[in-house]
C-alpha cells in the first residue's frame, strides 16, 4: 500500500513538473538518524493551480510513524495533510511537521530547487532562510514538543502579511501568530475588561498571540506586515484565536461599536475576543473605554461650548481647535 502511494505521488509530481512550473523545491527534515527519521514536503507552483486541494496534484501524507526515529513534514490544503503541494502562490503556504520520539535538534534539507526565490521564515527564531539548492537550515523544538508532537504555525514560506478590514464603523477585532507594525491609518488596542466595560490602551504593534482591537476608516482594508515595538500587554484580556481550543466560560466578540456574546463553536482565524468567567455574569453589551474615561466625556464634562456636527456621513464634536468621534477618540 505504501509503494502504491509513493508511486501515486510520483505520478503527480511528474504531471506538475511537466507543467509551468515558476517555483519548484523538495524540503527534506532530518533527525539525528538519517536512515529512520526522514521525511520529504513536495511543493510546486504552477499558475494552472489553485489554493484549494486538488486530487491528483495535490497528495495527502500518510501521517505513520513506524519507528521512535520517524519524523513527518507536511502542509496542510485546507483540511488535507499533503506531501505533495500544487498551488498557483507558494507564498504564505504553512509548514508543519511532526517530531519523533527522540530528537530536540532537526534540519531541513533544500533540493531539487527551480524557478523564482522562496524564502522560509522561522516564527520561533524570526529568521528568513532563502530555499537554495544543496543548503539546509538547522533548529531545534522545545522539550514539551519531543515525543511525536505536532508543531503548526512555526515555519511559512515567504514573509507573512496579513490583511484587516474595518467594519461599518470603523473597527476590526484581530490577532496573529506573528508581531506586526501597525499600518498607516490604524490605531491598535489592547483591552482589560472591567464591569460592562473594556477599558482600551494604544499600543505601539501587534504582538503575537495578542488580542487587539483596530480603529481606522470605515470599510478600509489595511496590509500588516512584520515590525515589533515596545508597548507592554500586561493586562491584557483580549485573546487571539490561536487560543480557541482551549477557550472557556463566557465568549464576547466585536459587533458594530462594542463587544456582544458569542455562541458560535467555531472561531475566525485572526479575530479577537474576550473570556469571562461564568462566575462573573454576562453582560448584555460591553462598551469601550478609553484610559478610563474617554475624551470624549471629558470635553463634555469640561467645555459647555462642545458641538457636535456631521460630515461624510458621520457624526463629530468640536471642542476648541480638537475633534473628536462618538468612540471619544481625537480626530487627526
Amino acid at each position: 500500500m505504501k509503494k502504491l502511494f509513493i508511486a501515486l505521488v510520483a505520478v503527480a509530481f511528474s504531471l506538475s513538473a511537466m507543467a509551468a512550473s515558476t517555483a519548484a523545491a523538495r524540503i527534506k527534515l532530518v533527525g539525528s538518524n538519517t536512515t529512520y527519521a526522514v521525511s520529504t514536503l513536495f511543493l510546486n507552483e504552477d499558475d494552472a493551480r489553485n489554493s484549494s486541494y486538488e486530487s491528483g496534484y495535490d497528495a495527502e501524507s500518510m501521517m505513520s510513524q513506524s519507528n521512535p526515529f520517524s519524523v513527518l513534514i507536511y502542509a496542510y490544503v485546507g483540511e488535507h495533510p499533503c506531501e505533495y503541494v500544487a498551488t498557483d502562490d507558494l507564498d504564505g503556504q504553512e509548514i508543519s511537521f511532526t517530531t519523533n520520539m527522540v530528537d530536540a535538534n532537526y534540519t531541513l534539507q533544500f533540493s531539487n530547487v527551480s524557478g523564482r526565490e522562496l524564502k522560509l521564515y522561522d516564527r520561533v527564531t524570526k529568521t528568513t532562510t532563502i530555499i537554495t539548492e544543496g543548503e539546509s537550515y538547522a533548529f531545534s523544538v522545545e522539550a514539551a514538543q519531543v515525543g511525536q508532537v505536532e508543531v503548526n504555525n512555526r515555519f511559512v514560506l515567504g514573509l507573512p502579511s496579513y490583511s484587516v478590514t474595518m467594519n461599518a464603523y470603523g473597527w476590526a477585532s484581530f490577532s496573529s501568530y506573528d508581531d506586526l507594525a501597525i499600518a498607516d491609518g490604524l490605531t491598535a488596542y489592547k483591552g482589560a475588561y472591567a464591569g460592562e466595560v473594556l477599558n482600551l490602551n494604544e499600543v505601539d504593534y501587534i504582538k503575537a498571540n495578542e488580542g487587539v482591537i483596530l480603529y481606522g476608516t470605515a470599510g478600509q482594508t489595511y496590509e500588516l506586515n512584520l515590525g515589533n515595538g515596545s508597548s507592554d500587554f500586561a493586562g491584557n484580556h483580549l485573546k487571539p484565536a490561536s487560543a480557541w481550543e482551549n477557550h472557556a466560560g463566557t465568549i464576547f466578540v466585536l459587533s458594530g461599536e462594542a463587544m456582544y456574546q458569542y455562541t458560535g463553536a467555531d472561531f475566525p482565524a485572526n479575530k479577537a475576543y474576550l473570556e469571562i468567567p461564568v462566575s462573573a455574569g454576562a453582560p448584555r453589551r460591553i462598551s469601550f473605554r478609553f484610559n478610563g474615561a474617554t475624551a470624549l466625556e471629558n470635553a463634555e464634562m469640561n467645555d459647555a461650548k462642545a458641538v457636535k456636527f456631521v460630515e461624510n456621513g458621520q457624526v463629530f464634536i468640536r471642542r476648541g481647535n480638537e475633534v473628536f468621534n462618538l468612540q471619544g477618540q481625537i480626530v487627526k
